[in-house]
């Protein structure tokens, strides 16, 4: 029975003009992403190489006039001499430029991993951080040492490559794309797709009154096939992703690591508070977040279903609720209700700041897990699948194939 349901279903989903125009979509965010977005993009923390150029001449051009003025002379405010200070400068930007003449990006990874960045490159990031933070100091301390952690990381591989370095690659993006704004990408095309499922049945009211199955196993057979598709599609997504990002700048190295913040002691930017964990290791940990939490959010929309019984209606409370936590507080909150922030499950609905440490960076809180994201996502199933056990025992088949429609 499961299976004529599950054909049933996927004949909904597949035919709706409103599906098929979310995958074009996908399809064509993918494409123009990896075509026109990523080639013009660089790592905040790289190195501009002409105006490298410029600083070691300028710097060489300061050295050789303070030999040849024989101004030499030791500065009271700093201790050094002119000279000295300005031969110091230009022989380390000339470690940069060495590699950079050489197209020797290993060598060049090395000397920013072991001096950081030059002075101007710094000024610059400073810039940068200033255009997208503001004035919030430590937010600024955290995405400086993330850059430093990325810096550290693509130097100790073997063959570092500028694809890498600004974070172009197939792995890469996959995991850019769950760090940032891939899990709200994926509950809302779940909720766009499946809020008219359930509903939609009632202006086929023969067809499914013919079924001879139980109201509530129609129902959870409806939600797991909503489920098997929204996951065989999404995962198709993802995998044309990954291959076209792999395919134009390389798959990248599955033995990178990438950053988790987990706040310890002390002021919260403190480099300490940062660890790092296998890049594979977050993507997976997002692929079973991914996999929960559609399978929440279809559960969800039967629920709204029942009770509101029009789609657009369904659709607009379901994104509300995603959207909640970012416009409410943006996950700052340390406390709700008096309860611990952690323990509320809309907390984990953008996961990559779970997994990245980002929570509990904003938090100053080690308490943001995927462990305890998975306990907390599953006690609200739970709790969901006993409210819809009680709702279904009201709205009977009945009742919500005579609703008005």
């Amino acid at each position: 029975m499961f299976f004529t349901v599950f054909k049933e279903t996927a004949k909904k989903i597949v035919r709706n003009k409103k599906n098929r125009l979310i995958v074009i979509l996908c399809l064509l965010a993918v494409f123009l992403y990896a075509l026109f977005y990523l080639p013009s993009y660089n790592h905040p923390a790289s190195i501009d190489t002409e105006q490298l150029i410029l600083e070691t001449e300028s710097e060489y051009g300061m050295k050789e006039s303070r030999l040849s003025q024989g101004d030499i002379a030791i500065n009271s405010f700093t201790g050094v001499d002119t000279y000295s200070l300005a031969k110091w400068n230009y022989e380390a930007l000339f470690e940069y430029r060495d590699a950079v003449d050489k197209g020797d990006f290993n060598r060049l990874m090395e000397v920013t991993a072991a001096w950081g960045l030059p002075e101007f490159a710094a000024g610059e990031l400073n810039d940068y951080l200033d255009e997208t933070i503001g004035g919030d100091i430590p937010s600024k301390d955290y995405m400086r040492n993330i850059y430093t952690q990325h810096i550290e990381e693509v130097a100790a591989l073997e063959v570092p490559t500028p694809h890498i370095f600004n974070e172009r690659t197939g792995i890469q993006q996959v995991y850019k794309f769950f760090l940032n704004y891939g899990p709200l990408i994926i509950l809302f095309v779940t909720i766009f797709v499946v809020s008219d499922v359930l509903v939609s049945d009632r202006h086929h009211r023969t067809i499914k009154a013919g079924q001879p199955i139980g109201w509530r196993r129609y129902v959870f057979y409806q939600s797991l096939s909503a489920y098997i598709i929204l996951l065989v599609g999404i995962s198709a997504l993802l995998a044309v992703f990954f291959m076209v990002t792999g395919l134009l700048y390389g798959f990248g190295d599955g033995s990178m690591s990438v950053p988790r913040y987990s706040y310890e002691e002390g002021y919260r930017g403190e480099a300490f508070n940062f660890t790092i964990v296998p890049v594979v290791d977050f993507i997976v940990q997002s692929l079973v977040f991914s996999a929960v939490l559609i399978y929440f959010f279809i559960r969800v929309n039967a629920f709204l279903s029942l009770i509101f019984r029009h789609d657009v209606v369904v659709m607009i409370i379901s994104f509300l609720m995603i959207a909640f936590n970012r416009i409410y507080s943006g996950g700052a909150e340390n406390i709700i209700l008096g309860i611990p922030s952690h323990y509320f499950p809309q907390n984990y609905f953008e996961f990559g700041d779970v997994l990245g440490g980002r929570l509990n960076f904003l938090n100053l809180s080690d308490a943001f897990t995927f462990m305890q994201g998975m306990i907390v996502t599953f006690a609200a199933i739970v709790v969901l699948e006993i409210i819809l056990w009680a709702v279904q025992s009201t709205v009977t088949r009945q009742k919500f194939e005579r609703g008005s429609a």
